[in-house]
């Protein structure tokens, strides 16, 4: 690169390689010299489109320079040119055609070019200017030279002692301001005062605040029997909730205010009417009206984030099934059509938080890492429609994240538990709190230093128990009881032997352990190997006689021993399936596998080998069998109960069903000799637990229930039925300053 240290100009941007400057006008920024070096590639070769390779070889000189390193360097370039000349794009992305690369879109004009012919011209003219006026006054100006030397020397003398006075002061000053610069850059702003900020009694979960700081709406559930509703409160006031819809059981959640704060985008759970919603929100009554269903969802959403980026269009994320990863779209209320926008990898969980920065330039996603191994952050840029990643990577899935003012700074909670922050342009991560603060999802207040963080659910996602309720078919009464809590959030649950049963618990970090109760305690399998990529669908299923229980995860499974929790795998790998359950002869394992958008019935042998279809049950997501040649099982997407007799091979409808919590588990109904044990809510209903009697076809209504977590074990006398609960710990928001 012929000139490299030369000055040059590109559109109005004046670039300085020697002191890694650029210049518009008054504006003056120093770069990296790697990012100048960038430019400067950039500049020598602007007819003509620059690959990564390129790149990786001209610059670098190292083939072996990631595309992440590469991403970075040019996604710092583009905001600092963007800061002096937003104007102009400089920097084109180009895609398809077979050709992938970049393109500067202004020519480089070198500063020496633009000033070498006229400077010529006028110092030819000065010249002969001045030696025509030295030859008339040359014995005026050899006289008054002679006569005023000596008063010359000691004016001199004087203005150099000044003038270096002067300068040193100037050192001394520029010094102090560099020192108090480094000093303010190197410690930033802690938030170390945590109160709480929201009093009602229950939960509160998933703020949103509006873009002037003022207001914030967010989800809470009262008591146990309740549904999540939404409420708005003035931030600068006693924080008050009002109830932001009229009437019960509309079970929204989720809710994104937009940038005037006049509309309000949520997601709505109740029966037969699930999908995002947007209504007209009142900012003085803190009410909404008009609410009207944009975007229709699947069950299997539970948790869509929702961003703004404008007043009439809004990113929101979304899975086509609960195995499926959740992809972000971007709705337009003027065309009511949704464009994806990402395509995160197929054996991952997907893309879950989407917040928009401010400046309406980036949108920050937390995306799941491949092979449920945690989540990275991962920047969009939304004019060039391009990804770029970043170092923030995590193990846990505290999701949200929010963006600082000038859109600069990336909030999130990090591994250990305190709020951090990540620097867009230095690409760095700094933790701004010097203690762990018992919440997650930060929520940046606009123009204040403040946080609202939601306060930890004993550390979890949801903390949840054990509990055992009398089997009222037998005559048993008795109040329900809580037989294990401990502190974590339990999401999986088979009977052993002796009325015992094992489970599986969450930790904070998403992280499983496996634990046993016997003889009335609880204790943690020690030699059960934690794994960080352990994720859903996740259920056990435990080999009647044995010591022998099954634990399917991640879409795989592995062989668990029941005493010492030892596990190691069984499922061949690169086959994706869930819900194992042992054949009642024991000489085979029923999976449901993914086969496309729906699931199907597979087969496996006890070594692992053969795995064969059964096409007998068609698109089922869970099988049991109960011996005597009879398989119960759900049909995908449905949660309708079947029974396929494998000597006639009829199959008929039993139990039709409303509604269970996952339809990727194996236990939302147990099957006995006499009959079946299941879970439901009937439409306008409630939680339940109910029975089919097999013989005269007579269903059971046996006790409510607070929850449907699909998990029921039987004792082994059948007296005692053991759920799995929430413990309802009443928590709130957070302000964090």
């Amino acid at each position: 690169m012929a000139k490299f240290s030369a000055v040059y100009k590109v559109g109005k941007i004046e670039v300085d390689p020697k002191s890694d400057q650029l210049r518009c006008g008054d504006q003056l920024i120093e770069i990296q010299s790697m990012v100048m070096k960038v430019l400067g590639y950039f500049c020598h070769h602007s007819d003509r489109l620059i690959t990564r390779d390129d790149l990786r070889q001209e610059v670098w000189q190292n083939t072996a320079t990631s595309n992440h390193t590469i991403n970075n360097h040019i996604y710092s370039l583009r905001r600092h040119i963007a800061k002096l000349d937003p104007s102009v794009k400089y920097i084109h992305t180009v895609t398809g055609g077979g050709a992938n690369g970049y393109r500067l879109s202004e020519p480089m004009i070198y500063c020496d070019q633009m000033s070498d012919e006229g400077d010529v011209n006028q110092n030819t003219a000065d010249i002969a200017a001045d030696s025509s006026t030295a030859n008339t006054d040359n014995v005026d100006a050899t006289t008054k030279h002679t006569a005023d030397n000596s008063v010359t020397q000691v004016d001199s003398k004087q203005g150099q002692r000044h003038w270096f006075k002067l300068g040193l002061a100037l050192i001394g000053l520029g010094a102090l301001l560099a020192a108090i610069g480094l000093y303010l850059s190197s410690d930033p702003i802690r938030y170390d005062n945590v109160s709480l900020l929201s009093a009602q009694p229950g939960r509160e979960q998933s703020p949103s605040i509006s873009a002037d700081g003022q207001i914030v709406v967010y989800a809470s559930k009262h008591t146990q029997d309740d549904v999540w509703e939404l409420y708005a409160s003035k931030l600068d006031s006693s924080f008050s909730g009002v109830k932001v819809f009229a009437g019960n059981d509309n079970y929204d959640n989720f809710a994104s205010l937009s940038p005037s704060g006049n509309k309000l985008a949520f997601h709505r759970l109740r029966f037969g009417e699930e999908g995002i919603y947007v209504a007209d929100f009142d900012r003085d009554t803190l009410t909404a009206t008009n609410a009207r269903k944009l975007v229709s969802l699947t069950r299997d959403n539970l948790s869509p984030a929702i961003s703004w980026l404008d007043e009439q269009r809004f990113f929101y994320n979304a899975q086509e099934a609960s195995w499926a990863p959740k992809k972000i779209y971007l709705y337009d209320i003027n065309t009511a059509k949704s464009e994806q926008i990402s395509s995160p990898a197929i054996q991952s969980n997907g893309d879950f938080a989407n917040v928009v920065s401010p400046n309406k330039r980036w949108l920050a996603i937390m995306r799941a890492s491949e092979g449920y191994d945690g989540v990275e952050l991962v920047l969009y840029d939304i004019d060039a429609k391009s990804f770029i990643n970043t170092e923030v990577k995590l193990t846990h899935t505290r999701l949200n994240v929010s963006f600082s003012d000038d859109s600069e700074l990336v909030y999130f909670i990090d591994d250990a538990g305190y709020l951090a922050q990540f620097d867009l342009a230095q690409a760095q991560v700094t933790r701004i709190s010097s203690a762990v603060v018992n919440g997650y999802w930060p929520l940046k207040v606009p123009g204040k230093s403040q946080f609202i963080l939601q306060q930890d659910w004993g550390l979890s996602s949801l903390t949840t128990e054990i509990v055992r309720y009398a089997n009222p078919l037998l005559g048993e009464t008795s109040r329900p009881q809580v037989v294990v809590n401990n502190g974590l959030s339990i999401r999986a649950i088979t009977g052993v032997a002796d009325n015992g049963f094992i489970f599986v618990s969450v930790k904070p970090n998403h992280q499983i352990e496996l634990w046993r109760y016997q003889a009335g305690k609880a204790y943690k399998l020690e030699e059960f190997q934690q794994q960080a990529s352990y994720r859903y669908p996740l259920s056990l299923s435990w080999l009647a006689g044995t010591d022998q229980a099954l634990l399917s995860v991640n879409g795989t499974c592995r062989v668990i021993d029941i005493n010492t929790g030892k596990d190691t795998p069984l499922c061949p790998k690169g086959e994706l399936v869930y819900a194992g359950t042992y054949s009642a002869d024991a000489q085979s394992i029923y999976f449901a596998a993914f086969d496309d958008k729906y699931s199907k019935a597979v087969n496996m042998g006890m070594s692992g080998y053969p795995l064969v279809d059964v096409p007998q049950m068609e698109r089922a997501n869970m099988v049991q069998d109960s011996g005597n040649g009879l398989l119960y099982y759900r049909v995908e997407p449905g949660t309708d109960i079947y029974q396929y007799d494998a000597s006639t091979h009829q199959t008929q409808k039993l139990i039709s069903r409303h509604y269970i919590a996952n339809g990727y588990t194996t236990n939302d109904f147990v099957v006995t000799q006499s009959g079946i044990y299941f879970m439901d809510r009937p439409k306008g209903g409630r939680n339940a637990v109910y029975y089919y009697d097999l013989a005269t076809q007579v269903t059971t209504h046996l006790f409510d229930t607070p929850n449907l977590y699909p998990n029921i074990v039987l004792s082994d006398d059948q007296r005692h039925i053991y759920l799995i609960q929430s413990a309802h710990n009443d928590t709130g928001l957070l302000l964090v300053k």
